[in-house]
């Protein structure tokens, strides 16, 4: 047989050695298959059962499993260590852990060190529930209209606050009125205020403002009134968030124990922990210096307690919060003066950042037409002693630069308290405020201290230097217009310059409390007095004083006894006497009415007498109703018990109100993008009506109104009394179904169910224990407020 040529024997070898070579491979795949294992073990660490199950993959003796799998375990898995191409991890890799395997019971067992466990996280309690912000759409009118009678001339004056509301945002425009008799206008003289658009981004908590504001700033920068555009950082869309740094406290447990935790002497958490490390971040407290005090206690009473020092201070951020303030428009002057007097288009711009704990920067800029300025400053926490702030600023413009400076340093304890601060401006130095005609204080000082003395009272001192001088106008070319816009009248702000030392103590006195306050200016000769007084409570709403002092070298003696109208149908008054150089006399009258809160009073001031009379109150249309009620300053309610009258309404587990006839009652006051809690009494709703809750949670946005709904409705219910055709009551466990409805009730003990929404006609069928059905028809008339009894009624069986 004829040979294959070499080549050809050469490329056959080949390929069996190809061959060869493919099922060596596939067979060490197939063992390094069949090496691993797909394991789901129960955990124990440290000898403790954890209560949760681990997938892992035992590879080769090893052990392995993803790092979100051993987060979730328990495990710190730091960045450092080495992860797989298949995203799995040794648990050997881990520093300070060993492990081994119970193979029958599917176990694993591991010890660790503290620093290898991921700390178990404890939350104080009083979380709040997560409720949406609400708004419904309406319409409100604040007003405080006064009018007042003296010498044959009669004044009036009012406030109107109108504020037109939706989910979409909010309107508002607030006017000033006045009127007199005998004015040579011969008609009322009306003052535009604010009028502005504002949407609230509750996520970003953000606020979009379109009209009249107020500019944000730093603490040493300077606002100003704006017409134009601002958007701005609003922490107030989460009353909840803590937006300064609180203490963290980081521990460990060896065996089981109680873990009580108090801030400045108040119980903020107790909670029963597992052995291993722990953590408690943002520890709530109250601001300023104080003591932490962590009690560990084991099962066998044994504690461990650690004092820790701490400082937390509001000027701070958070670390990684940020906020910020932006706006473009023109600048407003002589505001409450006209209502129209625009100025110079401005921009002004600030900034925070928390960057740790301890540092938070803080940044500023402004332009208008002849001044650029720009700012940087930092606060800072120095050990847990006190909070330093610093900032510089340049401005520029008109050929002209300036600079200012400004430090200061706060703290805050329980026993003694002092804060200082002064800010330094060369005089070329110009902000927006100083070109719209309020020249920068050239110094500024404030320092204060304040010191606790127990049993002995409190005294206080503070001193308050400003140097302000009013600079040539020709730098501040819009404030020369400014004044020449007023007709002549120049309202330029005058030179001012003070250097005031004040100082208080107060000593409680049993009911009294005596109280003396003395100050000095020395920027003028005469300026100087101090007063002496005493007061004490004369009920739950009443309380009275005296006091005695001197001023400019005149003495003078003043008493008054005041009591408030806070609730619906209550009376207040108030009576003050001053005798001295001039003596001044009044006393008024309140009552607090359904529809605003009326006063009437009469006044003598230096021999002139005087009688006035005041209303202050709202009106609302929302929900297609219009009701009146007294002044609300914040967001609102309207209680619907869906017609029912007469039902006490509770705000806060505290009575505010009844219903009126058409169910519904105004709750003014809530907590604007806070959780108000609204409730009704449940027994004052009729026996015959059904409701589905009795407490309701909402949060309102700003200064806007909600309807809270109570679905009260008529039952239509009866008890039902069920026999069979011998007169025996129905088997206890039968269920009755309404045939209109499809609804079925339970049958009770002497054949009762209690059947609601019945018809003038009913049909019922009972299904019975045993399997057999029976049925029913009767009448139901209602009776008001109460549930009638019907029955016996015979339940036939359906002939076989």
């Amino acid at each position: 047989m004829p040979q294959a040529p070499d080549g050809h024997r050469s490329i056959g070898a080949r390929l069996v050695g190809l061959a060869i070579c493919l099922m060596l491979m596939f067979g060490a795949a197939g063992a390094a298959r069949a090496s691993e294992e797909a394991l789901l073990l129960d955990i124990h660490v440290n000898g403790r059962a954890i209560d949760k199950l681990g997938e892992f993959t035992l590879r080769d003796g090893a052990l392995l499993a993803s790092a979100t799998e051993l987060r979730a375990l328990g495990f710190h898995v730091p960045d450092s260590v080495r992860v797989g191409s298949d995203g799995l991890i040794a648990l050997s890799d881990l520093p300070g852990v060993s492990w081994r395997i119970d193979q029958p019971n599917q176990a694993l067992y591991a010890t660790a060190s503290d620093v290898s466990l991921e700390p178990h996280v404890l939350k104080p309690d009083g979380t709040a529930p997560d409720v949406p912000v609400d708004s419904a759409s309406g319409v409100t009118v604040n007003y405080d209209v006064n009018a007042t009678v003296a010498g044959g001339n009669a004044a009036g004056s009012g406030l109107l606050d109108v504020r037109l509301f939706s989910p979409r945002g909010l309107a508002t425009s607030t006017f000033m009125v006045a009127a007199r008799s005998g004015s040579t206008s011969g008609r009322a003289s009306v003052v535009r205020l604010d009028s502005a658009y504002t949407i609230y981004d509750t996520n970003a908590l953000r606020r979009y403002r379109a009209g009249d504001f107020i500019s944000g700033g730093l603490s040493w920068s300077r606002a100003v009134r704006m017409g134009g555009l601002q958007v701005a950082t609003d922490f107030s869309i989460r009353p909840d968030l803590v937006t300064f740094p609180l203490p963290t406290i980081t521990g460990s447990a060896s065996a089981p124990s109680t873990l009580d935790v108090l801030a400045g002497g108040v119980r903020v958490l107790s909670r029963a922990i597992d052995p291993g490390p722990f953590q408690i971040p943002q520890l709530p407290v109250v601001t300023g210096a104080g003591d932490i005090t962590v009690t560990l206690t084991n099962a066998l009473g044994r504690q461990v307690v650690a004092s820790l020092p701490f400082y937390a201070s509001s000027s701070l951020l958070a670390p990684h919060l940020q906020s910020f303030s932006a706006q473009i428009g023109a600048v407003r002057r002589n505001w409450s003066l006209l209502s129209n007097d625009y100025g110079p288009v401005a921009a002004i711009a600030s900034y925070r950042r928390g960057l740790t704990d301890r540092l938070t920067l803080e940044a500023t800029g402004e332009a208008t037409a002849g001044v650029v300025m720009l700012g940087g400053g930092l606060v800072t926490m120095v050990g847990n002693i006190a909070v330093l702030h610093g900032a510089f600023a340049m401005s520029s413009g008109s050929g002209q630069h300036g600079a200012l400076a400004t430090a200061g340093i706060q703290r805050v304890d329980r026993r003694f308290s002092f804060a200082a601060s002064a800010s330094v401006a060369s005089c070329m130095f110009r902000d927006v405020a100083a070109m719209s005609g309020d020249p920068v204080p050239r110094l500024e000082l404030r320092i204060s201290g304040g010191l606790v003395l127990g049993r002995y009272g409190t005294a206080s001192v503070a001193y308050a230097a400003i140097d302000r001088d009013a600079q040539d106008l020709a730098i501040q070319p819009y404030a020369a217009a400014a004044a020449s816009s007023f007709n002549g009248v120049t309202y330029a702000q005058a030179v001012e310059r003070a250097h005031i030392l004040t100082g208080t103590y107060a000593l409680p006195l049993g009911r009294l409390s005596f109280t003396v306050t003395g100050y000095r200016d020395f920027a003028s000769a005469n300026a100087k007095g101090f007063i002496v007084g005493l007061s004490m409570p004369l009920g739950a709403r009443s309380s009275g004083g005296v006091s005695v002092g001197r001023s400019s070298g005149k003495g003078y003696a003043q008493a008054q006894v005041q009591r408030s109208a806070i609730s619906t149908g209550e009376w207040g008054y108030q009576f003050y006497a001053l005798e001295g150089e001039s003596a001044h006399r009044f006393a008024q009258a309140q009552y607090r009415s359904p529809v605003g809160l009326i006063t009437a009073g009469v006044d003598q001031f230096r021999g002139q007498t005087s009688a006035r009379a005041e209303l202050q109150g709202s009106v609302s249309a929302m929900d297609g109703r219009l009701i009146a009620a007294g002044p609300i300053d914040d967001s609102f309610a309207i209680v619907d018990t869906n017609g029912t009258g007469h039902v006490h309404v509770l705000y806060e587990n505290r009575v505010i109100g009844v219903t009126n006839g058409a169910g519904r009652l105004l709750v003014p006051d809530l907590r604007s993008f806070d959780i108000n809690h609204l409730a009704i009494e449940p027994t004052d709703v009729p026996a015959d009506a059904t409701i589905g809750y009795v407490t309701r949670d909402v949060r309102p946005q700003d200064r806007s109104g909600v309807v809270v709904r109570f679905p009260i409705k008529a039952s239509h219910a009866a008890l039902l009394k069920l026999v069979d055709d011998a007169g025996v009551p129905l088997a206890l466990g039968s269920t009755a179904v309404l045939e209109s409805s499809g609804a079925a009730a339970p049958v009770g003990y002497d054949g009762a169910t209690y059947i609601q929404d019945l018809a003038a006609r009913n049909r019922l069928t009972v299904n019975k224990p045993d399997g057999r059905r029976c049925s029913v028809v009767f009448d139901y008339r209602p009776v008001p407020g109460d549930i009638p009894t019907i029955g016996p009624l015979m339940c036939l069986e359906a002939a076989q």
